[in-house]
């Protein structure tokens, strides 16, 4: 690796070093860098709790979800990941796998000192899912400086079994005033063919106690100018709903009265949401599961709908309130104002 001395236009070599020349330690350095940032990882993770104790006795280094809503295990090691470290992953793979929805919100609520509805709700906010697909699947992250062969020969071949298990090379360098460096890089899947690599894994027991639901008709009472920030920050999500969620809402707003079902979906067929009307409907069905989602009352104070169903999964008749019909548009218009910028 080089660093760039852009005034003199030269590169200077950086000198690779060990993490145990170094005297960094796995649980109490790397394990720190990670947990404070984990996008060195490539991803985006909330990490969910340190050194969690299984009932095997041992400690997992990391566990963080996705935004798939999986759970993602962390296991790091130095300078060499030894021919036994992918077996352990996997085995607290398995151990997690039993988890239940509210058994994370515990685990996470610990980790962050607060209640479990409050740990909940961070969960839902950063997964773009529903809550009920929570640790639906397990994913593994080997982090390490090397890999011993035996490691990538047992990785490569539980991916070809659909273990979603993935290795990040963890490269350090020196310059020349003493500078650490470091270089993520995953070398299993390559990077380049990720998206075309990664398989989507079915899971195993159906037989699961029902999770915590996340709808609610519960709505904010927050005034007018908190209620604008809130809206404007949910419709800068970056998903693939955030769109569809501002043309429904470009709809809705557009006159004071009620628009149902019908009518909506094919008004967003008309501004380009799916690719034929039973493709809109669908998207309209995950709009509205999204106004229904325990972390958006603030969307419920401004929305209202007729909902029916054992968890209100039809509905209808949708409609700004009235007076808050003028604060909807100003915040659509701020986004359009802000994409275009």
């Amino acid at each position: 690796m080089y660093k760039v001395d852009i005034e003199n236009k030269k590169l200077i070599k950086l000198a690779p070093a060990r993490f145990s020349k170094l005297n960094l330690k796995e649980r109490y350095d790397i394990e720190e860098w990670i947990e404070k940032t984990p996008e060195i990882l490539g991803e985006d993770l909330l990490i969910i709790f340190k050194e969690l104790p299984l009932p095997s006795g041992r400690r997992l280094d990391l566990l963080a979800i996705d935004k798939d809503a999986n759970l993602v295990i962390i296991e790091l090691k130095k300078d060499d990941s030894g021919a036994n470290v992918g077996w352990q992953a996997v085995t607290y793979a398995s151990q997690c796998e039993t988890f239940l929805p509210d058994e994370i919100f515990k685990y996470y609520a610990q980790y962050i000192r607060t209640n479990e509805d409050e740990a909940q709700l961070k969960i839902e906010e950063f997964i773009n899912e529903e809550i009920d697909k929570l640790n639906k699947k397990q994913r593994i992250i080997l982090v390490s400086k090397e890999f011993h062969q035996d490691v990538i020969s047992a990785v490569q071949w539980l991916r070809d079994y659909g273990v979603d298990i993935e290795c990040m090379r963890l490269e350090l360098y020196l310059d020349q005033d003493n500078k650490l460096f470091i270089n993520p890089d995953l070398i299993i899947p390559l990077r380049e063919a990720k998206a075309y690599i990664e398989k989507k894994e079915t899971k195993q027991q159906e037989a699961r106690l029902r999770p915590r639901s996340s709808f609610s008709l519960e709505k904010s009472d927050l005034p007018d100018d908190e209620l604008e920030k809130k809206l404007f920050i949910t419709l800068q999500r970056p998903s693939d709903l955030t769109p569809r969620a501002i043309a429904f809402l470009e709809i809705v707003s557009s006159e004071d009265r009620t628009f149902n079902r019908e009518e909506v979906k094919t008004k967003l067929f008309e501004k380009g949401v799916g690719d034929d009307i039973g493709q809109t409907g669908r998207y309209l069905s995950n709009i509205s599961q999204f106004l229904t989602k325990r972390s958006n009352p603030h969307l419920r104070q401004v929305v209202e709908f007729e909902s029916g169903g054992s968890e209100g999964q039809i509905k209808d008749k949708y409609r700004i309130i009235p007076k808050y019909r003028n604060l909807v548009r100003s915040v659509l218009d701020k986004v359009k104002t802000k994409k275009e910028a």
